[in-house]
């Protein structure tokens, strides 16, 4: 179903599982690498601790850390404390949201009715990202014929390399620049007001992460779009808590009290 919006802002937020910053450096990543000029940046953002996928995602979502939200591990539990997602808050708001992902536990995200559409792909592991491709070009083709206010792709391939093969290996700098196909593939198709988001949850070391390790903990940011300047370092510490409150404040909405992070675009 169309929805049609009295407000035409919007914002989508990619997040690449495991992707570090100085791997984003070093791999081929042609579309990737003209954003920075593009909009507002940093190379050095923080995740939280556990530097675990659930965990540090969820902190994204409820702009909290784990202490407070309560998701120490990569199994859904309720709640510490009820808390409004980034996705129910928007769809409170009456704007259509969307997520895309190849990892099932990230349905937990939202609550039952609050997304117009929710994609999920099965992800394998194979060192050439076909299952994140496969995702893009769904989220392509729902994105550019649909109304929607706010919209989320993760892409895990990335992650799963850096497992297999070890973090800033070769297949591993090939999983990020198969992820910044598929971001460009997005982008290509999306509305030209809208402001995109770019992000990762953890790094990693070695086959691994969990850790408080700099590899682990340090996570890039990239936002561009209208009334974003241009080659604008993010200035001060930046957190992953960070991004709920700034899309919400992009797409002209009040934060939640509840919330923790701040306003990046201020």
């Amino acid at each position: 179903m169309n929805h049609k919006l009295a407000n035409s802002k919007k914002v989508i937020v990619f997040l690449v599982d495991g992707m570090r910053p100085d791997g984003l450096e070093s791999a081929q990543t042609p579309f990737l690498d003209q954003v920075p000029l593009r909009g507002a940046f940093t190379y050095n953002a923080r995740s939280v601790m556990p530097t675990t996928t659930l965990p540090c995602i969820t902190s994204l979502f409820f702009s909290c850390p784990p202490k407070v939200h309560g998701i120490t591990g990569n199994e859904w539990t309720s709640l510490a404390r009820p808390i409004p997602s980034l996705f129910d808050f928007i769809h409170q708001q009456n704007l259509p949201v969307a997520s895309f992902y190849n990892w099932e536990p990230l349905r937990d995200l939202s609550r039952p009715g609050s997304l117009a559409v929710s994609y999920f792909l099965e992800d394998v592991l194979d060192d050439e990202g076909q299952v994140d491709r496969e995702l893009s070009t769904l989220a392509a083709a729902w994105l550019q014929s649909h109304e929607w206010a706010f919209s989320f792709v993760y892409l895990q391939n990335t992650d799963k390399v850096g497992h297999l093969h070890g973090w800033m290996s070769p297949q591993y700098l090939g999983a990020i620049s198969n992820a910044d196909r598929c971001i460009r593939q997005v982008c290509s198709v999306i509305p030209e007001e809208t402001i995109v988001i770019i992000t990762s949850d953890h790094g990693g070391h070695e086959k691994t992460h969990h850790s408080d390790m700099k590899e682990d903990i340090t996570i890039p940011l990239m936002i561009y779009g209208p009334g974003i300047v241009g080659g604008h370092e993010l200035a001060g510490e930046v957190s992953i808590i960070d991004i709920a409150p700034t899309a919400t404040a992009l797409l002209g909405l009040e934060t939640p009290q509840s919330w923790m992070g701040r306003n990046l675009a201020l």
